[in-house]
């Protein structure tokens, strides 16, 4: 199955032309505030480099949010009018279960826990807690500061649970200058500056759709991070 992941949660827009979970050919700019500009350009790079047809495209996915707010409605759009055209299944996954495939990859069930933390900018972050011994699962009951919703940086750091583990995201970025005189009675967390790429957002939408080949349970809903959008 040929599917294309296109991921504009963040000021890089990255694209991917997938078959099953092999990434054929991937494109990614940093462009903020400009995936329209990108996007139709991107597909016929991809289709090109992957000597592949539009056509061939049997699935589609694109970011769930939150994230930038703008990018993401393009994104959205873009892979529902394609899917449209084609009659294929578009599915929205999010850039917190994206980073975290990403970051577990590498740290596997090493620590104790992980934080994905997204930029919501005005000075704040997004952020969803894992557990490492449960993958792809976010902490049940964690809520507020871990619900996905616009928090203070500081709030964050005084809510991680004990125990070693690590922060990944672009939302870091406003966490490091208040990492500083948090977390006195055991270690910092490790702070992992990473986007969510395509070629991860394509192998867990293909996954998903190998878990629910009838489509009956798919959400396409949008997440600001501030308010809920529909689509």
């Amino acid at each position: 199955m040929i599917h294309l992941a296109v991921e504009t949660s963040t000021e890089v827009v990255d694209i991917a032309l997938l078959e099953e979970d092999r990434v054929l050919s991937s494109l990614s700019v940093f462009r903020p505030g400009g995936a329209s500009e990108i996007l139709v350009r991107g597909l016929e790079t991809l289709l090109g480099m992957a000597g592949k047809k539009k056509e061939s495209i049997a699935l589609l996915s694109s970011s769930a949010g939150p994230g930038t707010y703008t990018s993401i409605r393009v994104g959205h759009l873009f892979c529902k009018g394609l899917a449209f055209a084609l009659g294929i299944p578009h599915l929205t996954i999010s850039p917190f279960l994206v980073l975290f495939e990403q970051a577990f990859a590498v740290a596997g069930k090493e620590e104790d826990f992980l934080v994905v933390v997204l930029d919501a900018r005005r000075g704040e972050v997004n952020a969803c807690l894992f557990d490492s011994a449960n993958p792809g699962l976010p902490v049940c009951g964690s809520g507020d500061p871990f619900s996905g919703s616009a928090v203070s940086p500081g709030k964050i750091l005084e809510s991680l649970p004990h125990g070693k583990g690590r922060l990944v995201g672009p939302g870091v970025v406003h966490l490091g200058k208040d990492l500083s005189g948090q977390r006195t009675d055991h270690a910092a967390p490790l702070l992992v500056h990473d986007f969510p790429r395509a070629g991860t957002m394509g192998r867990l939408a293909f996954r998903s759709l190998k878990e629910r080949p009838d489509g009956s349970s798919y959400d396409t809903r949008l997440l600001y991070g501030r308010d809920s959008v529909i689509s």
